[in-house]
């Protein structure tokens, strides 16, 4: 089969459950937006170009992984795909344990607050999150989750700079009464239950339920010392979640067709807490008593106080880890198909609250309220002849209203209002080779309302901003296929993320200070192959980004925590992936990335805030300067100091190489797989201070299990050797590197039916 292209804090979350939660899917349809997931004849349908297309068929760098796949590779939620995409960094944000930090190719945020737009975008059945906190989604009831790496620009929402992530849930079933549930049980006291009901009401309408509870004991223990004594042994990071999620689809004629769902979701658990971690390579970092990042405990020579103000407390004091996020949505989804056109309009309302208690450098607590309001018109043609087009307009207005304590108060009131118009075209010059041009027009209004408490209210008390900003974004593409199995691309494409504003106010030389828009350009050239009759695939890409104004966090030179642009990056690297079926039932598949990201550009003050230098002393990752302070020589040489550093979660290499064998055996299957997965040593900071890398290293997952056509049970286990390591850090300055330790082993058995 080869398939020819023809009301106030919430931030807009997805938690664990947004899946269960997710918006509208629509049934498989050559012109539509939406596909269901088919492995049928070796063939997987994406919806990458907002139209069905055979993946090997499409010109970009796309991995699509199917409901099926997510099953078999025991992938839980949006974590798990990190080793599965190459040169994708995706990892828990450290504030609610719903957020995420997602970086591709070098491109990322990790700032969730409400003043800073994501540079990776999520969509959930084609509506976008405004937030990153609720963008780490359980991948439940998921028909496929499709991963678009390189700038969006022409057919997506907003601020797809760095890429998007695409989760299809499965729509209602017409004709079809089922119910399908199943039960975990794992170590740390983990406990999952989750069950769907599929309902058919008439031969045209059916109705789709389902719901998940889930707990977790915490995988950190407390250990404070002095006044807090009494509270040692007490365990934090716990995860407790419950959802629901209900869909509605219904045929009206032969033509149209509609999709109404509801969500909602309450996730009460425990953020990631923070700890110390020693360093081996630099002997200055040691204040990890117990070499244990699982242990929360002070550093060497301090006894907590009572005394001490709560927003004061150091590391290790601090015993309130609690988080509270209520997330619920709606949506509704009109789709017109006709001889050689469709229609569709999505329509969507959602919003969050969030309450956060943690320690991120020093204690921090925040309010959130936000919501957002979608709309989307997308027009796809099926013509007989070579030229078919894509069109559309998409609407979006989103308020946020932050209140927080991170060693003072603040206040951030934001909202933001953004239009565009949008277009791409193809043309069949021959039966190989056809040309691609697309064209994204955006208008976005953003007003802020900053405010700074305490001693620093008297500089930063009502500052007010507003940013209005027009951009056309647009992308070129050319392909050739040698033959059916065979294709040759490449590929010109532009990206941008809105301006913002920081939402810090420490000094008045950084007060809530704008940030201009960040742009990307990108290059890109690849092959799409397959072989033994579909049985094989191998595709490899090779990528140039020209990434410009970069929006980054930081100190100033002149002193002051705050977001800059940061001049101009080059980031250069080669993808591939593979997947072979040698003999029926036993597929092995990889990928590898090499990622080459270096500073183009900076002048003093960017290098300064990247380095972590004043003007008087050069930061840790500079060492020592020759030169006197204040002087051009002096500059000059934190500015080389600073064009020699790495991007933050840039990896060098990664990769993986995994299996899975199903084997017959009585009425179903025994099947069993594994994965080894690999990435490089990496800086989660921009300062680059030595010692502070993050170590992921080998990590190995596997899973066994049995499986019939109503009954499934698996045994799994992931990083099987208890690897301590990090994905994300803060360095508070002195000797701390506060780090945010990834998940250690974790097993577990699931047992799970289906009755239709």
């Amino acid at each position: 089969m080869h398939l020819r292209r023809s009301p106030k804090l919430a931030f807009a979350s997805a938690t664990s459950a947004i899946a269960l939660a997710a918006l509208p899917s629509q049934a498989f349809a050559q012109d539509s937006d939406t596909a269901e997931a088919t492995e049928d004849d070796n063939v997987i349908v994406v919806t990458a170009q907002r139209r069905a297309e055979n993946i090997q068929d499409v010109p970009a760098s796309v991995t699509a992984l199917t409901g099926a796949q997510l099953e078999n590779r025991q992938i839980a939620d949006s974590n798990d795909l990190t080793s599965q995409i190459p040169g994708v960094v995706i990892t828990t944000g450290t504030g609610t344990s719903s957020s995420a930090r997602i970086f591709f190719r070098g491109v990322g945020e990790d700032e969730s607050r409400g003043a800073i737009d994501p540079a990776v975008g999520i969509y959930i059945d084609n509506v976008y999150l405004g937030r990153t906190v609720g963008s780490l989604v359980d991948l439940v009831d998921i028909e496929q989750v499709e991963v678009l790496r390189g700038p969006q620009g022409t057919l997506y929402g907003r601020n797809t700079n760095g890429g998007a992530i695409k989760f299809t849930s499965v729509r209602p079933q017409l004709g079809e009464t089922s119910l399908s549930a199943d039960f975990g049980y794992g170590n740390f006291d983990r406990i999952q239950a989750r069950g769907t009901v599929n309902l058919s009401l008439a031969d045209s309408l059916a109705v789709r339920l389902t719901g998940l509870y889930k707990e977790r004991d915490g995988f950190h223990t407390l250990n404070p010392n002095g006044d807090f004594a009494g509270q040692a042994g007490t365990e934090v990071g716990a995860e407790q979640v419950l959802a629901f999620r209900g869909s509605l689809y219904g045929e009206l004629d032969d033509s149209w067709s509609v999709l109404a769902t509801f969500d909602y979701t309450s996730d009460n658990s425990d953020p990631v807490p923070s700890s110390l971690a020693a360093s081996s390579s630099n002997p200055a970092i040691t204040t990890d008593a117990d070499q244990d990042i699982f242990t929360i405990e002070p550093a060497a020579g301090v006894t907590c106080s009572a005394l001490t103000p709560v927003n004061f407390q150091p590391i290790g004091c601090v015993t309130n880890f609690d988080s509270e996020v209520e997330a619920y949505g709606a949506s509704i989804q009109l789709t017109g198909e006709f001889d050689n056109f469709s229609v569709t309009s999505i329509t969507a309302l959602r919003a969050l609250k969030d309450e956060l208690s943690s320690f991120i450098s020093f204690p921090f607590f925040q309010q959130t309220e936000q919501d957002q309001f979608s709309q989307e018109f997308l027009l796809n043609t099926d013509f007989e002849g070579p030229f078919n087009f894509t069109a559309g307009a998409f609407y979006y207005n989103e308020t946020v209203d932050l209140d927080y304590v991170f060693v003072f108060p603040f206040g951030n009131d934001v909202e933001t209002e953004s239009f565009s118009l949008f277009t791409q075209a193809t043309f069949d010059v021959t039966d190989a080779l056809t040309l691609t041009g697309g064209l994204r027009w955006t208008t976005e209004d953003r007003e802020f309302v900053g405010n700074a408490g305490g001693p620093l209210a008297g500089f930063g008390s009502n500052i007010t901003g507003e940013t209005d900003t027009d951009n056309i974004t647009w992308t070129a593409k050319v392909d050739y296929s040698l033959t059916d199995d065979i294709l040759f691309y490449a590929s010109y494409s532009t990206g941008f993320k809105s301006p913002g504003f920081s939402p810090d106010c420490f000094s008045p030389v950084a007060c809530f200070l704008p940030v201009n828009e960040e742009e990307l350009d990108s290059i890109e050239a690849g092959i799409r192959t397959q072989f033994l009759d579909g049985r094989a695939t191998f595709n490899a890409t090779y990528f140039y980004n020209d990434y410009q104004d970069l929006q980054i966090s930081g100190t100033l030179p002149t002193g002051g925590f705050t977001r800059i642009n940061a001049g101009e990056a080059r980031i250069q690297g080669v993808e591939i992936e593979g997947r072979i079926e040698p003999v029926d039932g036993f597929t092995i598949y990889g990928n590898a990335s090499w990622l080459d990201a270096e500073y183009q550009t900076l002048n003093f003050a960017q290098a300064g805030l990247l380095s972590g230098s004043t003007t008087t002393t050069p930061g840790l990752a500079c060492g020592t300067i020759g030169a006197a302070p204040g002087s051009t020589a002096f500059e000059q040489a934190i500015i080389d100091c600073a064009l020699g550093l790495e991007l933050k979660n840039a990896p060098e290499f990664k990769g993986l190489i995994g299996f899975n064998y199903d084997i017959p055996v009585g009425n179903g299957d025994v099947f069993f797989g594994g994965d080894a997965a690999w990435e490089d040593d990496t800086f989660g900071l921009v300062a680059n201070v030595p010692g502070t890398r993050q170590e992921p290293g080998l990590r190995l997952d596997a899973r066994i299990g049995y499986r019939t056509d109503r009954w499934r049970v698996t045994v799994w286990g992931k990083n099987l050797t208890d690897r301590e390591y990090f994905r994300a850090n803060t360095f508070a300055g002195g000797s701390q590197n506060q780090v945010f330790a990834a998940p250690p082993l974790t097993v577990g058995i699931d047992v799970g039916f289906t009755f239709d």
